[in-house]
């Protein structure tokens, strides 16, 4: 199990075409936006993790939000899910990350997302259903990216670029 890195230039492109997709261009270096990488619709998907808040301890596991270890290591944004091909990501080398509070973090998050992968995709297969399909409530609708649009957006970048079909890198 890897946590992967997205492309800034990647996420800026989405973000024009559906501003939910966070815009990181003045993000830290060494806190880059990082996730997890999801198959749904047959596509590879990114899904964002946030660091531990406070508020993550009280707050409850959502369709669009999964707490990591009851939120004491964060969550995972489902609602910010997005498609991306492999050439926008790359993997967190976790042994070249020098501030240990962040590296302990990084691998405790990582270990529960592999014991906990299937729950993962399969509410992130469930989400990315109930909004494209309508049958989610108005409001968890709003809070959740365009699944759609980013698919169509990312489907024309690939055609712009000349990149063939995506590998499924990490399926369940």
């Amino acid at each position: 199990m890897n946590i992967y890195r997205a492309d800034i230039e990647y996420c800026n492109y989405l973000h024009y075409y559906e501003p939910k997709i966070p815009y990181v261009e003045n993000e830290k270096e060494n806190r880059p936006f990082v996730g997890t990488l999801l198959c749904v619709n047959g596509k590879n998907f990114f899904a964002p993790l946030t660091s531990p808040k406070a508020k993550h301890l009280t707050m409850k596991n959502t369709q669009d939000f999964l707490k990591i270890d009851g939120g004491r290591l964060g969550g995972i944004n489902l609602n910010n899910m997005m498609p991306i091909p492999k050439r926008y990501l790359s993997v967190i080398e976790i042994k070249r990350i020098k501030d240990a509070k962040y590296k302990k973090m990084l691998c405790m998050q990582i270990e529960w997302i592999e014991k906990n992968k299937l729950r993962i995709n399969n509410r992130a297969k469930n989400l990315y259903y109930l909004v494209n399909e309508k049958k989610a409530t108005e409001k968890l609708i709003q809070r959740c990216c365009n699944f759609k649009l980013l698919e169509q957006k990312c489907q024309e970048l690939m055609e712009q670029n000349n990149i063939m079909e995506e590998e499924i890198l990490y399926g369940f």
